[in-house]
């Protein structure tokens, strides 16, 4: 199991990641893949996010929102924007509106809760993975696990790495630890940060600034 204590290094990893300073109450659009619009500190995505599409119309319904622009809005962002925010200006502020006032936060928050125990859950697969080599994980290293998991769900290839296999080109990891350089290795050597190393500076930069939320060893 990740240490409890983890926790608000490994949210605050994530916030940096995803949003920055930007606020977790409105929507943002990644306009990559399939990716629809995103709210939240975990940036739960209204098409392939199942939970963030049902915490958006609650939030537009507790908000008194107007039935046919609930309609419009959960019809475009239900679905990949490829070419940023589908809405219009009127749409755009009802949407926000609704995550931003009381009401919503609270739905957004909540959200936020359950994805974050999704990432936990597979924080704890790879924690699993890695101790069959009698393996831990150094918890900077855990942060970029937990960078990686959010970003783009089960980490599957990874707890094979960690399990002692070959994976993108890489030996397993060696030693009683695997390390922070580890983890950066085996994620430079995936596609998407072999396409965009600019991001992966942004990845190392979030990390950095959540290591001074772990706890002092």
């Amino acid at each position: 199991m990740v240490d409890t204590a983890l926790v608000p290094a490994i949210r605050g990893a994530i916030k940096a990641n995803e949003l920055g300073d930007a606020s977790p109450y409105a929507l943002s659009y990644a306009e990559l893949g399939a990716s629809g619009a995103s709210f939240g500190i975990f940036q739960g995505d209204t098409n392939v996010n199942h939970t963030a599409r049902a915490t958006l119309l609650q939030a537009l319904q507790a908000n008194n929102t107007d039935a046919d622009a609930v309609t419009r809005i959960m019809a475009v962002v239900s679905r990949p924007c490829p070419n940023g925010n589908p809405l219009s200006p009127d749409d755009t502020t009802a949407a926000n509106n609704a995550l931003s006032c009381d009401g919503g936060q609270a739905l957004v928050d909540a959200m936020d809760t359950t994805l974050l125990n999704v990432v936990l859950g597979e924080l704890d697969s790879c924690v699993a993975a890695a101790n069959t080599r009698n393996q831990t994980i150094d918890p900077q290293a855990l942060l970029y696990i937990a960078l990686w998991v959010n970003m783009t769900g089960a980490p599957d290839t990874l707890n094979k790495w960690l399990s002692g296999t070959q994976e993108v080109g890489l030996a397993p990891p060696v030693g009683p630890v695997v390390t922070p350089q580890n983890l950066q290795n085996y994620l430079q050597a995936n596609v998407y940060f072999r396409l965009h190393p600019r991001n992966f500076v942004h990845l190392q930069d979030s990390v950095n600034t959540a290591v001074p939320l772990l706890p002092v060893a």
